[in-house]
């Protein structure tokens, strides 16, 4: 999907890494290939004979320089310049423990190997909220409510909460229903147990399997659009596997409008990862992202025990189409 923000030019990723008795002797492209996802080992010694990484104690630098316990290693990644969604973030709710963000489609959560500023972890830091940190996650498409803790000391028993199924996630998803399978008014519950969709060479998608999963659905209404009717759904998930919502949604034949990885084939989605701005492959999606949205979120407050409850507005897609 196409982002819309603010240009940072200057992106450079540091890291800083020392060297423990488990990495005692080892070659410098061998140890950064280990320690930084996805670096194969040949793209480590590139990266190290180019001169972006530097060792401490200082001594000349290449692929095959030997390391010692104790040494300190940084590698400096000039990165392309990135588009940021700052102006889009809005923030519903905040105190001294915690706040919560309206995330729009297209941030991320945490950085990846190609994507460093646009993520909520850096829009926390450009706020000057260096303390603060995402509690949980939401798929980079997937807009809405992310709770985020404010301080480090905040932050496990935050987290904690997650981990216990204490939150309440309420969410709205516009859905391909053109047999009419969801009728407005209706409820429904799907408990499909839920793993690893061993059919697919993507190694990415969930399918059928053998971990409890449970999604309750209403149909709140339905929807026109030129590719056909969609039905307009309010979701409470009781589990929270990965992808819950869309691989059940998909299982039951009404994939979410605009879900490149559940709503078409792997060809299509490996595709359009490869050329996201193609407008052949646009063309064959109801919208530019899925269109799915984190709507309410409620949780016993860590400080005092009341119990919060936040709404996240829909964005446009929900109410007259693409963004």
């Amino acid at each position: 999907m196409a982002v819309e923000g603010k240009l940072i030019e200057e992106n450079v990723r540091i890291r800083r890494f020392e060297v423990d008795h488990n990495f005692d002797g080892w070659r410098l492209d061998k140890f950064l290939a280990n320690r930084i996802s996805g670096m194969s080992r040949s793209l480590a010694g590139r990266v190290a004979r180019d001169g972006s990484v530097e060792v401490d104690p200082p001594r000349k630098v290449k692929a095959g320089t030997r390391l010692r316990l104790g040494d300190r290693v940084e590698i400096r990644e000039e990165l392309e310049p990135e588009v940021v969604q700052d102006a889009e973030v809005d923030i519903l709710y905040q105190d001294d423990t915690l706040l919560i963000l309206n995330k729009p489609a297209g941030m991320l959560v945490h950085e990846t190997a190609t994507v460093r500023l646009n993520t909520v972890t850096h829009f926390l830091n450009r706020r000057e909220m260096e303390e603060a940190e995402p509690a949980h996650r939401l798929d980079r498409e997937t807009s809405g409510a992310l709770v985020c803790a404010r301080t480090h000391a905040s932050a496990p028993e935050l987290c904690g909460l997650f981990a216990d199924g204490d939150p309440s996630k309420i969410y709205r998803a516009l859905v391909v229903d053109e047999q009419r399978r969801w009728e407005v008014g209706a409820e429904e519950s799907i408990d499909i147990p839920l793993g690893k969709d061993d059919s697919s060479e993507l190694g990415l998608r969930m399918g059928r399997g053998d971990l409890e999963a449970l999604t309750h659905v209403e149909v709140l209404g339905r929807r026109d659009h030129p590719m056909g009717e969609l039905a307009d759904l309010k979701i409470r998930i009781v589990t929270g596997r990965q992808h819950q919502i869309r691989v059940h949604l998909a299982l039951m034949g009404t994939p979410i409008a605009g879900d490149k990885l559940y709503g078409k084939s792997d060809e299509f989605f490996m595709a359009i990862c490869d050329r996201p701005e193609d407008e052949s492959l646009l063309d064959q999606l109801h919208f530019s992202r899925h269109a799915l949205h984190a709507w309410q979120i409620s949780l016993t407050h860590p400080a005092d025990g009341r119990r919060l409850e936040v709404r996240a507005p829909v964005p446009q897609i929900f109410l007259a189409g693409d963004e």
